[in-house]
């Protein structure tokens, strides 16, 4: 874009002031200066900037068009990182070392329970819960009916829930 000399007159003549009103209602000085600049290419966008009979009021209303929209984008976006962010949280994701300890105990007992199982049961078990597969498919797996299947997917929760129930010795 080039500039005519009606712009660079226009700009001479009242870029000190656009950037001082400017300057008065943003906190940042860069900032103000950046506006001022976005006002001159405004003005440069229009289709005959030399016949405006008031350039100064034209100017100071797209000066304060820009503010208005700069406002407008504050106002929409937070200044900091959102409070849900992870960096932002305080609390300690192993706050309750008693839970910690209560999971981590709860684990190695479900482990043991499924150590003690018969092999058939355990392997039912784990297909089922952990891969989803259907009795009628452990069935094939295993050799055995579905409804053989299924009985050892209940016996090893009930061994299970007996075992995790037991009092520790």
């Amino acid at each position: 874009m080039t500039s005519s000399p009606d712009l660079d007159a226009l700009f001479r003549r009242y870029a000190q002031d656009i950037a001082g009103y400017l300057q008065r209602r943003l906190s940042p000085p860069d900032l103000a200066e950046d506006l001022c600049q976005d006002v001159f290419l405004r003005l440069g966008q229009h289709p005959a900037p030399d016949v405006l009979e008031q350039p100064r009021a034209y100017l100071f209303r797209i000066a304060r068009n820009l503010l208005i929209d700069h406002h407008r984008r504050c106002r929409a976006r937070p200044e900091g990182p959102p409070v849900e962010a992870p960096e932002t949280c305080l609390a300690c994701p192993y706050a309750d070392p008693e839970a910690a300890t209560d999971l981590s105990l709860c684990r190695k007992g479900l482990q043991t329970a499924l150590a003690g199982l018969p092999t058939r049961q355990r392997q039912a078990l784990t297909w089922h819960r952990l891969e989803g597969l259907t009795q009628a498919e452990i069935g094939r797996r295993l050799g055995v009916s579905e409804r053989m299947a299924g009985r050892y997917i209940t016996q090893a929760i009930e061994g299970c829930r007996c075992r995790l129930l037991e009092p520790a010795a």
